[in-house]
């Protein structure tokens, strides 16, 4: 099945719509049907600013991912030690 201009048009009008205002009860399914569309493409060609920015955003979310996962692996590891731990300081 093929997806339209128009209807690609009108997928990037309503995920603009969610982000910009901050809708982040549809956010989900906003990112599924985007997910969908580029599981389903093999390669694009794209102009180089949008690559840049791309790898920026990249980098931003693996960045903030590694944080959270080592914060994560932190309070993990205090808690496994009980008779370690200070509760107040």
């Amino acid at each position: 099945m093929n997806v339209t201009q128009k209807e690609l048009s009108h997928l990037i009008f309503l995920a603009d719509v969610v982000m910009n205002g901050k809708k982040k009860v549809m956010m989900e399914e906003t990112l599924q049907c985007l997910i969908y569309i580029v599981k389903s493409i093999h390669e694009i060609e794209l102009p180089d600013n949008v690559v840049e920015q791309m790898h920026l955003h990249i980098e931003k979310i693996e960045e903030q991912l590694r944080s959270e996962n080592d914060r994560l692996q932190e309070i993990q590891h205090n808690l496994a030690q009980p008779n370690q731990r200070k509760p107040l300081g």
